[in-house]
């Protein structure tokens, strides 16, 4: 072996360092700011209203194209949440909001499956959709879920029909009203998971979703460009003066097809 190829081994793991930690860079935008609000805020009404003996609950949805980031900025805003919700202490009928990725076209039974499955609870695969939705309300009161978070939901259902997506929908929205333990649901979808939010006007005006719209220069052109910049320092490259150019953040908004998520992979790649 060459000592060629020890150094070209050693700056590789050294790159797939750097890539890692500049992975962890994440940006707080306006649609971060405004899912946040929501999410928190049917939360805490979650808890106000069992303490009130009303057992309605709502939730929240994010809908936006593949790339443009809703699992990260999800998983961001339910850390933040665990961490305040724990050190205030002060939540009687639980704070822990349980994140499950829907398995893609899985039916109701695969879902919840799922669901057992992420809080480490074995299932019988002979079990019916009535015994499995009751298990996991009874592992949600037992572990203090108060809220599930749905991600990728626009692959629920192996058959897109109307009953089906009703039979989904009745599943999870009949979670937000339980007689004892009701719970907040979060969902995030792209946008061919409106449809079936959209499917029922109930569960639409429950959860209130809110729509990531594609990046433009006038709106995002500034928050892109101070990313960029905060990656190329984190990394430790010079810029030569190309991130002052709007032509080349016009670009980089064409190139990612308006996604900031993806804008921020191409970035981090390029680096």
């Amino acid at each position: 072996m060459t000592s060629a190829a020890r150094k070209e081994y050693a700056q590789q793991n050294e790159i797939a360092d750097r890539i890692v930690a500049l992975e962890d860079h994440f940006e707080k935008t306006d649609v971060y700011w405004g899912f946040r609000k929501r999410v928190f805020g049917v939360l805490a009404q979650r808890e106000a209203r069992l303490r009130a003996g009303k057992t309605e609950q709502k939730g929240a949805a994010l809908i936006g194209p593949a790339g443009s980031g809703k699992s990260r900025l999800a998983k961001e805003i339910i850390a933040e949440h665990h961490a305040l919700a724990e050190d205030a202490d002060d939540r009687q009928f639980g704070c822990r909001i349980l994140s499950v990725i829907v398995p893609g076209r899985a039916t109701v039974k695969e879902t919840l499956t799922a669901i057992l499955s992420e809080l480490k609870v074995p299932v019988h695969t002979r079990r019916d959709d009535d015994y499995l939705a009751r298990l996991v309300m009874e592992y949600f009161k037992e572990c203090g879920i108060a809220g599930l978070h749905l991600d990728e939901v626009q692959d629920s259902g192996r058959y897109k029909t109307s009953d089906s997506i009703e039979v989904f929908i009745k599943r999870f929205r009949n979670m937000m009203q339980h007689s004892e333990w009701p719970i907040c649901i979060i969902l995030t979808a792209t946008p061919e998971g409106r449809a079936m939010i959209n499917h029922d006007p109930t569960l639409t005006r429950r959860l209130r979703p809110i729509e990531m719209k594609p990046m433009t220069f006038a709106s995002d052109g500034a928050l892109l460009r101070k990313t960029m910049i905060k990656l190329f320092e984190d990394a430790g490259v010079r810029d030569a003066g190309i991130l002052q150019i709007d032509e080349f953040i016009k670009i980089l908004i064409h190139a990612s097809v308006g996604r900031f998520g993806v804008a921020v992979e191409m970035t981090i790649e390029a680096i």
